[in-house]
């Protein structure tokens, strides 16, 4: 088992889930991977009803 790494070293990677119908979430976290250097500095963090219309999430005010 593992997960997800950028194929390339590129800045512009991204990763897209689909719950298949509306959820609520609570929490998302994101972790190193062991004897690996590929890591995450920093993420946006999108949402969509339809996988076209991409909206920035807010909260308090702050873009995340």
């Amino acid at each position: 088992a593992g997960g997800w790494s950028p194929s390339d070293s590129d800045h512009y990677q991204w990763l897209q889930v689909d719950f298949g119908s509306r959820k609520q979430m609570s929490a998302i976290a994101t972790q190193g991977r062991y004897s690996s250097s590929d890591w995450v500095t920093q993420y946006r963090l999108l949402y969509s009803d339809t996988g076209r219309n991409w909206k920035p999430y807010h909260q308090d005010g702050n873009i995340w």
